[in-house]
C-alpha cells in the first residue's frame, strides 16, 4: 500500500527555523528522501529534526497526523515515543553515577530493599543494559492485558517467576528492568519519577511539550498512531499502562523537545562527556555478545559511533560522534505514526544519515 498521496501538498519545510547552518542543498536532498520514504514505506506522517552541535540543520514534517480526519501534521504536534521514554531514565541514572550518588555496579536492592529476594543481586548496570534476566512483565501482553495495579504487586507477581536466563549471560530487551530503575531513581531522589523528570530535565532545559501519560498530552496536537495488519494501515488499540510504566513507555513529546534533550545530553549537562564516552560501550557477555550500552543501543558507521533508541517501530533517535569526542556530534530525531508493513524507523534514519554526513564532510576544511 502506497501513501505518497497523503504527503502530497502537505510538506512544510520550516526554512526560517533552520538557522545559518542550514543548507538549501541538504534540505532539498532530505525533503526528497522523506518523500521517497513516504512512497516506499507508507507512513502517514513523518517529523524529522537534524541537529549538529545544537544547530538546526533540518526540520520538516510531511503527511497526515490523522488519516481519518485528513489532518496535516504540524511542527508542534505531539507523538507518543514509546521506548524512547527510557532515555530519560537512563540519563538520570548516569547523571547520578557521574556525581557519585549511585554505584552502577551495586545491586539495585541497595537502593530498593523491597525488591523480590531473588532479584537482590542484580546490578544497576545490568538493568540498564538489559542483561538482568528478570522476567518481563509485558511479555505476551496486548491491548486487552490488565497489568497489576501497583508496582509492588507487579514485583510480587514477577518475583515468583524464574529468571529468563542467569544474570549477565545474555541480552534480552525487557520492560521490567526500567520499572526497577524508576524505583531506584525515586529512592535516591526521595520524590516521584514525574517530579524528578520535571525538576531535573523539563524545567532546566525549558522543555514545553513533555507529557508522561497520554491522559496528560494535548488531544488537539496528538498524532494518531497506526500499525500494519496484512499490509493495511489500521489504528492502534491503546494499551492500558499503569503509572509505574511512565519511565519505559509513556512519554509524549515533540521532535523539538527531544532534540533539545538529546543535545543537552551530548553537551554533558547531565553526565559529563568523558563519562558518557566511557559508558556508551556495549555490555560484554561471556559468549562474546553484547547488551545495550548503559541504556542506549550502540552501533558504528565508518568513523562514527552511534547511540540511540527505538520507540516501538515508529520512532528512532540517534546521536553520532567520532571516537571519544562528543564536542562534535549530530542528532537525528525521526518520528512517524506507523507503516502498513510495520517497518522499523531505523530504516528511515539509515536512509538520511549518509546524506547528512556527506554534507557535513563536504563542509569540513
Amino acid at each position: 500500500m502506497k501513501f505518497a498521496h497523503l504527503a502530497a501538498g502537505l510538506c512544510l519545510f520550516l526554512s526560517a527555523c533552520g538557522g545559518p547552518a542550514a543548507s538549501s542543498d541538504l534540505s532539498a536532498a532530505l525533503d526528497a528522501q522523506l518523500r521517497a520514504n513516504a512512497e516506499r514505506y507508507g507512513p502517514p506522517a513523518q517529523s524529522v529534526l537534524v541537529l549538529h552541535n545544537g544547530e538546526v540543520l533540518y526540520r520538516n514534517q510531511i503527511g497526515l497526523a490523522d488519516v481519518e480526519a485528513g489532518r496535516a501534521v504540524r511542527p508542534d504536534d505531539v507523538y507518543g515515543v514509546y521506548s524512547v521514554s527510557k532515555l530519560f531514565a537512563s540519563t538520570l541514572i548516569l547523571e547520578l553515577a557521574d556525581k557519585g550518588r549511585l554505584d552502577l555496579k551495586a545491586p539495585a536492592a541497595r537502593y530498593v530493599p523491597t525488591l523480590p529476594a531473588a532479584w537482590r543481586e542484580v546490578q544497576v548496570d545490568q538493568l540498564l543494559s538489559h542483561v538482568s534476566g528478570l522476567p518481563d512483565f509485558v511479555s505476551g501482553a496486548d491491548d486487552a492485558t490488565v497489568f497489576p495495579s501497583t508496582r509492588d504487586e507487579m514485583f510480587r507477581v514477577m518475583g515468583e517467576r524464574p529468571f529468563d536466563f542467569p544474570t549477565g549471560t545474555q541480552a534480552r530487551y525487557n520492560q521490567t528492568n526500567y520499572v526497577v530503575l524508576q524505583a531506584v531513581l525515586e529512592a535516591v531522589y526521595g520524590m516521584s519519577y514525574r517530579d524528578i523528570v520535571r525538576s531535573r530535565i523539563v524545567e532546566p532545559l525549558g522543555l514545553k511539550d513533555v507529557y508522561l501519560g497520554v491522559e496528560n498530552a494535548p488531544r488537539d496536537r496528538l498524532v494518531s498512531p497506526y500499525h500494519g495488519e496484512d499490509g493495511r494501515l489500521v489504528p492502534d488499540r491503546p494499551i492500558q499502562w499503569r503509572d509505574y510504566s511512565v519511565s519505559h513507555a509513556e512519554l509524549y513529546t515533540t521532535a523539538d523537545d527531544l532534540g533539545r534533550f538529546l543535545t543537552a545530553v551530548a553537551q554533558g549537562r547531565f553526565a559529563r562527556q568523558e563519562t558518557l564516552a566511557r559508558l556508551w560501550r556495549p555490555y560484554p557477555l561471556p559468549n562474546g555478545g553484547t547488551g545495550f550500552a548503559s541504556g542506549w543501543d550502540y552501533g558504528e558507521s565508518g568513523d562514527y559511533r552511534e547511540v540511540g533508541h527505538d520507540g516501538s517501530v515508529k520512532v528512532r533517535v540517534r546521536l553520532l560522534f567520532r571516537g571519544e569526542d562528543l564536542s562534535d556530534h549530530y542528532i537525528i530525531v525521526y518520528l512517524t505514526n506507523g507503516t502498513p508493513e510495520n517497518t522499523w524507523t531505523r530504516t528511515f534514519v539509515d536512509s538520511i544519515q549518509p546524506i547528512i554526513l556527506r554534507a557535513g564532510n563536504s563542509e569540513t576544511p
